[in-house]
């Protein structure tokens, strides 16, 4: 047994559980304090810089603009997440419409290469339930 383990066997658990209750409040206050200097290093980004890790200028006011004792990071990683969802919904979408604008096309252009074809060909299935998106997370 080392020095250190025979030191801490000694020690009670509860004068432990006091020494982490009162560390872990000063380890969350130090963590989010590193944080609001790594999103105030962010704010030095030009727009496209921040653009291309899914953010604006206003996410990073309002994530500076919390209480001093919350962590801006996660704040910026909700927005950035929410934004870029809704975005490969976006993009989603418009694929489905572009698919639907060409099968008219592409049944035509089949039909006519191979006529006896033409009535067993399967009809794609319409869209038919609506995509909601969010209007706070697209206004980028």
């Amino acid at each position: 047994m080392t020095i250190a383990t025979k030191l801490l066997s000694s020690v009670s658990a509860g004068a432990t559980r006091v020494v982490t209750l009162a560390i872990k409040p000063a380890a969350f206050l130090v963590k989010a304090l590193i944080h609001r200097r790594e999103v105030m290093r962010l704010g030095e980004l030009d727009e496209r810089g921040l653009k291309d890790i899914g953010l604006v200028r206003s996410d990073l006011d309002g994530a500076l603009a919390v209480s001093w004792l919350s962590d801006p990071s996660v704040i910026l990683a909700e927005r950035s997440s929410a934004r870029s969802g809704a975005a490969s919904l976006r993009r989603q979408v418009a694929l489905q419409q572009i698919a639907l604008r060409e099968a008219p096309a592409t049944k035509a252009a089949s039909a006519a290469a191979q006529p006896g074809e033409a009535g067993r060909m399967p009809a794609r299935p319409a869209v038919s339930q609506a995509l909601e998106v969010n209007p706070v997370a697209c206004s980028a």
